[in-house]
């Protein structure tokens, strides 16, 4: 049986109380359905939202909460019993407080004990954050009244709106004491749980609202949003749709809540806290049925039937038992308002009239859509609605109930009811209508056929509608009856009756309709309902609400046509309808993504409305030129249709129109009237009128010219200025001056250009009526307005099409045809911008905001000519006196100063920031492009190069002075005084935004360092200015405090449950953010210890804190600053400023318990990046006390007192590290993103505080976790596309195991030191694929990254690939912008259609690829790094187990092999390659300690020489290049994997113990000869030709040349003739070194060394003999330098002379290098000599011994004994009196030598030699002899004699030796000396005793 799936809403208590699940508030859940892009990828939202119990309450939203009852008690005890939930023993919850408080609030609220379990645990698991809201700062926040804003910059709401979630208490102090008080919690309680019910009601209708459905229309209403809504969302909106439990039960919680308000709050029995909670109380239920009442007109809007007449007849009850809610003021409200605010300032009517105004408005509307006035008047229709759907038209005393409630609110003049009255009216009206027609149609059968013909009748089409069909059955019945007389009354008559008996003055349907119109102002009334908003407005949900009632306006007015004439009232109602609150920059504006037909839509499809409304606003063109203006404007805003090239649907009546109207001035008397008009109203010319001749324009000198120069102009520039005799008009108004419509070809949009060139030069007047003058300031602005929503129109139809970088030639069009009247040489661009600096003149003379209204249409016709015309826009701008930049003030600052501020309106300024955006847009999108060749244009071609005419030094210029306002702007918002508090907030978000966009396309890529080859060159003197405010020590202090005031406010506003809270009410404190972490990374960026900002920001850090909490929105900025602020501070050398002591220690407990919840309870992977990204900066950058805390749990105060330092396992179960290892433990059920970061900071925290890893080993799960996942981990490919084009990234898995492969290697270390070695035992087995897969060559994609350069910089010339490398502005991130940013790539890049390609195959897919291939190749060298220091761990732990050994051996391989193969850059190769030979290197060193014998270690002699071979064998190149230190590393590899053959014992491997028998019979060559020839080609190549080119090379530039080179080449030497069997190959080692010349250049190296020594140190003299001392070590070459005579080359050379002294050179004569040469080197070398060649070199030998009298007489009296005494005779060695390892050497290689001589001067001729050629030695042995004994025998003397002389001989004298030794020596080196001298002793003939 399958197990039952938990439930997401309310699972088991024990999670909820042990942080294993946090509970998902509605609040919460609304504000993610609101954020779309999180709804889309939010699978814990769609999985909480889809579980069965979360669904079923939200079918039943409205439904009051059922009461406690003996189940729910049940249930409720079973939860919180012993056996579900243990009690805390730390504390943690008290459970019998949650049940009591379960208990209380179950009692007071009437809800089921579960329901308020599931309250009381959201109080509990919030109580964090409501403490850190609560809990004081460690310094008190500053006041931001007075200078720096003042209350006229808060919102009205602020002070009476405290969240719901967190209430705020009265004025007092709020303590610690009282926020865990009972009174506090409960009050808690109380507010969340009416949260919770509002928000649930919310939730219910955010889904609803979004339901799939299709219009009435019969098209669906999904207009483009269905790629952004989610489908699991509009299948959850269809499902309660359609779930639905009936209308009715909103009603019955309307009338509950009306109730409740009228009884008021009973909560709490406390006088002082009845009133702290009253207002919220009250407030609470208002905004509870406006939420309702939304709900209801969602419903009813998505119905596709007429509501049922019960349900019709309870709506308009409760609307008339209230007056419509009219003069509505529940009692309990206005007596909580006289109680608690009674000494406050604010009038009592502002704190409940918005809501109630919106209450009335939200009646208003649900009113009109329960009538259902389109599916209600067409049910009259033939063919209509099914009898099941006329729903309450059915019913005749529903109908009468209406009629008689509309009569008594038109009584009243009822403005809420106005509406749906005069929707009755036309339902009446239609009715009498069809009522009256079926008579005449009954009375006209019977009269024809005699009696009504029931079943059959001859007009059957109107007995198929419904109404009729009811009526029908009606006399059917009546017939029965016996009684078939024309009187009989149908259905519809009877209905009409019944409506119509309602007592009143007159026609009832006449009354009702006059009553709304005139009375009620009803058109005024629709207007305001179109402009008001009544849903949240965070999301997009604001706006759809908006679209919706707009169209439930848009029929009712397209049915009062019928009714109403064309009139200004309805034309303006009309307009309000289309354009709503939506202004020329509201998003609404620029998207299509909405679920509801557009209003414009219906208008453009209605006949009714184009032919009543647009048709008559056409024909009375231009004599009533603002209506159609403003339709025309309207309709093309919404883009609702457009044409083939992108026009609007109304185009053809702009450019051309064959009527227009016009006054006939009262001295123009050329016409005549038509003889056959009967009316004499038709008239016709008989001259030429000249449309411009009246009295507006006749006084313009300008326009006197225009005239007379009219016929130059262009090609028929008459025809729009004059009506040429003969055409006919129908005058209109019979007085004069007389209006006369004419019949004649007309363009309008062309007559348009030509006032605004008469305005360029006439001061223009401030009519507002429809006649007012055509050159007022209301008519140019809505010109100029109409221009830019048509280019904005043509430019986004183009921008949809992904259109190419050459402007649309739609826009060309509409300017061309606006250019048609103007003068040769002028265009309509040119006049508006000369209307624009006419106007910005005027500002000392006028502050009219009919004055402002023309500058901001002209502003925003700038920014969307930019789209177009860029090199027109840049150049005026760099003339015009807007910024001031032709050595005068900029006109945009003064009309700021006189205009704006003085009113407190601000659009010129939006306008002014929205074309700044646009340049910045502009600048930097076509930057790439404006470096690639021009060609010259025409001046309206449709394909324009966007760097014609464009000056750098203009842009630059521009951008500056644009930049300087905006930064002025910024500094002195604070001061001003605004009426719409929404404006401040647009102008903080946007320039914000353009700061920071500004400082992060400038300084987010690595753009070259020549400042005038930058990409961004226009845009640094702006970014220079930017820096200078925010990036500075000394910042504009008001423009950082405005920016603390910002967030502030922000915190304010989102912990408001208001739904008039602004998108940018939010979006200004996310923006503010960004700025500041975006500045304060640019601290280290260019170079600046701390700025002003830092410093601010530092001291709110508790602000912050706050802030996180606020608003989800609000979480990732603000850990993001955080983090920024941690790193920045470890950045100086000085003490870091403490996150702990700027935040408090109260409020930084609170924020470490919010921040342990992570994510929850929805998966915010961004959050949770940015959660652990800021704790691993705590832990690893100088934050100590904060880290303790992270890491322990516990304050560090707390900690100390308790005297624990490094706190054990216990101490990390309940901090943010053991939630890190609790997460991980389940590492394979975590995204990637989440476990990297989670991974990052445990491995942070264990380098940073090693007792962590304490705490790693009490864990119970996570080594295991993570250990397993290891093993298990697939191999993958950096990047695979699958057939989906998605690409597959394995990057992750691979950073992952790098991470786990850290700690691991860390936790090693760790067990090592507590001598536990078998956790690295059980380790070694899973480490299989990181030991294959760490050592492997990265699957770097060279052919990727060579044909993305060669086509990208071909594609754009003068812009490198690498002009777009990523900068430390930005944090890497592994992914598509990890190398290249390849967000600001795209900004840069997508104007052009070569960057996103066809089919995502453009060069952005390319780059993306490229960063991926990077990030893959960063995560394996990650790896390897990990891994290396994994593999050091354990060889110093595994170092003798014999699979390890194998496994470490394989490894070496591996690495050699991979350092063979690569297709790597050359710099990142080449420290790849090195980190790879030093990690070969380490582990064969280990290998070689361990004296490991296995035939993989012995095969690492083939790896190790192969990858030298392929790097480069001849040393003087590779020795003389950047890769030096490589191939000294190779070199000693080589030298150990050598001297793991000098051991003969062979562990076979597991492979060559399997070969069969088979296999083994047949020839191959056996190992030693494999290993044999490659060592003799080891000696050929690197030995004796490495020996000749580095000498040569030392001879050239011995800085490149170091003596351990030679010693290296010494060593190889050495450990390769002690390889066993090399002595068969005697020929070819006397070829290798006869060939290459090796003695003569040893014996050259030893003549040099004198003059290559360093302070007197021969070095190279040292390194020479022993090099000779290597080589005679094999008999063979010994012999071959005897023949070259090496001793006479020796001799000769100007060191060896130097020991030819008198005194000889002993161990402590300087330089001492001399006496190791002569001990290390000569002497055994003569030895070597002697023992190789034998009694033949006595006599060369004694004689060369002889050359050194000095040497052999110090030698004889070295050991000469004096007892305590000091030696001062100084014909006394200065070694006289000490002892040192290297003098017994000395004499033990001399008693070995004489001893020799001796023998075969013995021998004599039996020998072969003459007795007298051997010379007698000058060296002393008896005496030798005899102080060696006397030594030995006073032991005392002895040991205080001693003299170490080296490094090695230091540490032996420090190393004791046990009691037990037989030497009885007290250290390493005295037992050294005490056996080399009994050695001594045998040598020179043994003890005489």
């Amino acid at each position: 049986m399958a197990p039952v799936r938990e439930s997401t809403y309310f699972p088991p208590l024990d999670k909820c109380l042990d942080g294993r699940h946090q509970l998902l508030s509605w609040r919460a859940t609304y504000i993610g359905l609101a954020d779309l892009k999180r709804a889309c990828t939010d699978e814990t939202l769609e999985r909480y939202l889809t579980d069965s119990h979360t669904l079923e309450l939200l079918r039943s939203t409205l439904l009051l909460a059922s009461p406690p009852t003996a189940q729910t008690k049940s249930t409720f005890e079973t939860k919180t019993s012993a056996i579900n939930v243990v009690p805390s023993t730390q504390g943690h919850f008290d459970i019998k407080q949650i049940q009591n408080d379960t208990l209380w609030l179950s009692a007071r609220a009437t809800i089921d004990e579960v329901t308020a379990l599931r309250i009381v645990i959201l109080e509990w698991q919030s109580k964090p954050a409501f403490r850190l809201q609560k809990c004081s700062s460690p310094s008190s926040l500053p006041s931001f009244g007075g200078s720096y804003g003042g209350s006229s910059l808060q919102p009205v709401s602020s002070a009476v709106c405290p969240s719901l979630g967190f209430p705020q208490l009265p004025d007092e102090a709020i303590t610690a004491e009282t926020i865990n008080s009972e009174e506090t919690r409960r009050k808690r309680l109380f507010s969340i749980y009416l949260e919770e019910r509002l928000y649930k009601i919310r939730t219910s209708n955010y889904l609803i609202s979004n339901a799939s459905r299709t219009s009435e229309h019969g098209e669906s209403n999904i207009d483009q949003l269905s790629s952004t809504i989610p489908h699991w969302v509009e299948q959850m909106g269809c499902d309660i749709l359609n779930t639905w439990r009936g209308p009715s039960v909103a009603i019955e919680v309307l009338n509950y809540r009306i109730k409740d308000l009228e009884e008021g709050c009973q909560w709490f029995s406390s006088d002082d806290m009845q009133e702290s909670i009253a207002v919220e109380w009250c407030r609470n239920q208002i905004l509870e049925m406006m939420s309702t009442l939304n709900v209801l007109l969602n419903i009813l809007a998505l119905q596709d039937r007429l509501p049922s007449a019960d349900f019709v007849r309870q709506w308009f009850n409760l609307m008339n038992d209230h007056g419509f809610f009219e003069e509505f003021q529940p009692v309990s409200c206005k007596s909580c308002l006289i109680h608690s605010y009674t000494d406050r300032k604010q009038p009592l009517g502002d704190l409940y009239e918005p809501h109630i105004l919106d209450l009335q408005s939200l009646c208003s509307l649900v009113s009109l859509a329960v009538l259902k006035l389109p599916m209600a008047l067409e049910a009259f229709k033939p063919n209509g609605r099914a009898k099941d759907e006329a729903g309450y038209l059915l019913d005749v005393n529903t109908c009468s109930e209406i009629t008689e409630i509309m009569i008594n609110a038109a009584s009243d003049c009822s403005q809420v009811a106005s509406p749906a009255v005069l929707a009755w009216s036309i339902i009446l009206q239609r009715l009498r209508e069809q009522s009256i027609a079926a008579q005449d149609e009954k009375e006209d059968r019977i009269s024809t056929h005699g009696a009504p013909n029931i079943e059959g009748s001859p007009d059957g089409e109107n007995l198929e509608q419904p109404l009729f069909k009811h009526s029908a059955s009606l006399l059917r019945r009546g017939s029965s009856a016996g009684s078939d007389t024309p009187q009989q009354q149908s259905f519809l008559e009877q209905l009409l009756d019944k409506a119509m008996s309602v007592p009143v003055d007159g026609d009832a349907v006449a009354y009702l309709a006059r009553a709304a119109v005139d009375g009620s102002h009803v058109l005024s009334v629709i207007a305001t309902l179109s402009i008001s908003c009544f849903a949240p407005s965070e999301s997009i949900q604001g706006v759809q609400s908006n679209l919706r009632i707009r169209r439930i306006l848009m029929d009712l007015v397209g049915d009062v046509l019928g009714l109403i004439d064309y009139q200004p009232e309805l034309v303006a109602t009309t307009l309000a309808v289309l354009n709503g609150n939506e202004d020329y920059w509201s998003p609404a504006h620029h998207t299509r993504e909405f679920r509801v037909i557009k209003p414009a839509t219906i208008f453009m499809e209605d006949d009714i409305f184009m032919t009543k409304i647009f048709a008559v606003a056409l024909s009375r063109f231009p004599f009533e030129i603002l209506p159609f203006l403003r339709l025309c404007r309207a309709l093309i805003g919404s883009q609702t249709a457009l044409d083939g090239d992108g026009l609007p649907a109304i185009w053809p009546k702009l450019a051309a129109t064959d009527c227009l109207t016009c006054v006939l001035p009262s001295s123009f008397t050329s016409y005549q009237l038509l003889p056959d008009d009967e009316e004499s109203s038709i008239i016709s010319l008989t001259a030429d009128f000249d449309i411009f001749d009246h009295e507006h324009t006749t006084r313009s000198t300008s326009y006197k010219r225009l005239r007379h120069s009219g016929s130059s102009t262009s090609a028929h520039p008459m025809c729009l200025r004059q009506i040429p005799r003969g055409v006919i008009g129908r005058v209109l108004s019979e007085t004069k001056p007389l209006v006369v419509l004419w019949r004649h070809d007309f363009c309008p949009l062309a007559y348009l250009g030509i006032l605004l060139h008469l305005a360029a030069s006439v001061e223009l007047s401030f009519g507002s009526s429809p006649q007012s003058d055509i050159l007022s300031s209301e008519v140019i602005a809505e010109i100029i307005d109409l221009l830019s929503v048509l280019l904005l129109t043509s430019i986004r139809s183009t921008s949809a099409s992904n259109a190419s970088i050459s402007v649309s030639a739609t826009a060309h069009k509409i300017l061309e045809t606006a250019s048609e009247g103007l003068e040769f040489g002028q265009d309509i661009v040119s006049v508006v911008f000369d209307v624009f600096e006419k106007e910005l003149g005027r500002h000392l003379k006028t502050s009219e905001e009919a004055h402002l209204n023309v500058l901001s249409s002209c502003a925003q016709f700038v920014e969307a000519l930019l789209h177009v015309m860029p090199d027109r826009v840049w150049p005026f701008l760099g003339r015009s006196s807007l910024l001031g930049t032709k050595d005068c003030d900029n006109r945009l600052g003064a009309v700021l100063a006189s205009a704006e501020v003085v009113i407190g309106k601000y659009n010129f300024l939006l306008g002014c920031i929205h074309l700044f955006e646009s340049l910045l847009d502009d600048a930097i999108s076509h930057a790439v492009i404006r470096k690639s060749p021009t060609k010259s244009v025409a001046r309206f071609a449709a394909s324009q190069s966007y760097s014609t005419g464009i000056s750098q030094v203009v842009m630059k210029k521009v951008l500056l002075n644009f930049q300087r306002i905006m930064l002025d702007v910024y500094q002195s918002i604070s001061t001003w005084n605004f009426v719409l508090i929404e404006q401040r907030n647009e102008i903080s978000t946007r320039l914000s935004s353009s700061f920071n966009r500004l400082l992060t396309c400038c300084l987010g890529i690595e753009d070259g360092p020549d400042i005038n080859q930058k990409l961004t060159v226009s845009l640094m003197p702006a970014v220079e200015q930017v820096l200078k405010i925010f990036v500075s020590c000394v910042g504009a202090e008001s423009t950082l405090i405005y920016m603390i005031q910002m967030i502030q406010e922000g915190v304010t506003e989102a912990l408001s449950s208001e739904p008039r809270c602004t998108v940018y009410g939010i979006q200004q404190t996310v923006e503010v953010l960004r700025l500041a972490t975006t500045s304060l990374r640019l601290n280290t960026f260019v170079g600046l210890k701390r700025s002003a900002l830092e410093e601010k920001t530092w001291k709110h850090a508790f602000l912050l804190a706050r802030c996180y909490t606020s608003h989800p929105l609000f979480r990732q900025p603000v850990i993001e600053l955080l983090t920024v602020l941690v790193l920045n501070a470890d950045v100086s050398d000085d003490q870091p400023a403490s996150l702990l002591g700027h935040m408090g220690e109260d409020a930084a407990s609170q924020f470490l318990e919010v921040l342990a919840v992570v994510d929850d309870p929805l998966c915010d992977r961004d959050v949770s990046v940015a959660i652990w990204k800021l704790l691993s900066a705590v832990v690893s950058k100088r934050q100590q006390w904060f880290a303790i805390w992270v890491l322990t749990g516990k304050a560090p105060r707390k900690l100390i007192k308790t005297k624990i330092v490094e706190p054990d396992g216990r101490n990390g179960s309940n901090s943010m590290f053991g939630v890190a290892l609790d997460r991980l433990s389940n590492i394979g059920r975590l995204h990637a993103r989440n476990a990297l970061a989670l991974l990052e900071f445990v491995a942070l925290a264990a380098d940073s505080w090693p007792w962590t890893l304490a705490i790693v080993e009490k864990h119970p799960y996570f080594l295991t976790s993570i250990t397993e996942y290891i093993s298990q981990v697939e191999t993958v490919t950096n990047t695979t596309q699958n057939r989906s084009g998605q690409i597959e990234l394995g990057y992750y898995k691979l950073q992952m195991t790098s991470y786990i492969t850290e700690i691991l290697a860390m936790y090693t270390h760790y067990t090592r030191q507590i001598s536990n070695t078998s956790y690295a035992k059980d380790l070694l087995p899973n480490l299989s694929y990181v030991a294959t897969v760490a050592v492997l060559p990265p699957e770097y994609n060279a052919s990727l990254h060579s044909n993305l350069r060669q086509n990208f910089e071909a594609r754009y010339e003068n812009c490198r690939l690498t002009a777009f490398k990523r900068t430390s502005l930005k944090v890497p991130s592994l992914g598509e912008s990890f190398y290249y940013d390849h967000e600001i790539a795209n900004q840069f890049l997508h104007m052009d259609p070569s960057w996103n390609g066809q089919d995502r195959d453009g060069f952005a897919a390319e780059l993306a690829l490229a960063n991926v291939n990077f990030s893959a190749v960063e995560a394996r060298i990650n790896l390897f790094h990990s891994w290396k220091l994994l593999a050091v761990e354990l060889s110093k732990t595994l170092g003798t187990d014999s699979d390890y050994q194998k496994t470490m051996a394989e490894v070496t391989m591996d690495c050699l092999r991979a350092n063979t193969k690569t297709t790597l850059p050359q710099t990142v190769f080449e420290r790849l390659a090195q980190s790879r030979a030093d990690l070969a290197f380490t582990l064969l060193q280990s290998l070689i300690q361990e004296q490991s014998s296995r035939t993989e270690v012995k095969n690492v002699l083939f790896t190790a020489w192969d990858a030298l071979r392929i790097h480069g064998v001849d040393l003087a190149i590779t020795l003389d290049s950047n890769q030096a230190s490589y191939c000294r590393t190779l070199l000693k590899t080589l030298c150990l994997s050598l001297q793991a053959h000098t051991s003969s014992r062979i562990v076979p491997s597991s492979a060559e113990v399997g070969t069969s028998q088979t296999d083994s019979t047949q020839k191959r060559p056996t190992a030693s000869d494999i290993s044999l020839n490659t060592v003799l080609e080891i000696l050929r190549v690197v030995v004796a030709n490495g020996f000749r080119s580095l000498t040569t090379l030392l001879h050239d530039s011995h800085d490149r040349i170091f003596p351990d080179d030679f010693a290296l080449l010494a060593a190889i030497l050495r450990h390769s003739l002690r390889i066993p069997g090399l002595e068969r190959h005697n020929t070819a080692l006397l070829s290798t070194f006869a060939d290459a010349q090796t003695s003569r250049y040893a014996s050259t190296l030893l003549s040099w060394s004198d003059q290559l020594a360093t302070n007197r140190d021969p070095i190279y003299g040292e390194v020479s003999v022993n090099f000779l001392l290597e080589m005679s070590s094999m008999p063979t070459l010994a012999e071959a330098l005897a023949v070259e005579g090496i001793l006479n080359h020796m001799s000769n050379t100007n060191l060896i002379k130097h020991l030819r002294t008198s005194k000889g050179m002993g161990p402590f004569d300087q330089p001492v290098r001399l006496y190791n040469i002569w001990v290390r080197g000569i002497l055994p070398l003569l030895l070597n000599l002697l023992h190789a060649v034998g009694a033949s070199m006595a006599a060369e030998i004694s004689a060369t011994l002889n050359q050194f009298p000095g040497q052999l007489r110090r030698a004889s009296a070295t050991f000469i004994y004096y007892g305590t005494v000091p030696v001062t005779n100084d014909s006394e060695p200065s070694s006289a009196g000490y002892i040192t390892l290297s003098m017994i050497s000395e004499a033990q290689t001399l008693a070995i030598i004489s001893k020799m001589l001796d023998t075969y001067q013995e021998a004599g001729p039996s020998a072969g030699v003459v007795s007298s050629d051997i010379m007698e030695i000058l060296w002393d042995r008896s005496r030798v002899k005899e102080d060696v004994q006397t030594w030995l025998q006073t032991r005392s003397v002895l040991r205080e004699r001693i003299v170490p002389t080296g490094a090695r001989e230091e540490r032996w004298a420090r190393l004791r030796t046990g009691e037990n030794s037989a030497s009885w020596s007290v250290n390493k080196l005295e037992e050294k000396v005490v056996e080399d001298l009994e050695q001594l002793l045998i040598l020179l003939g043994g003890n005489d005793d």
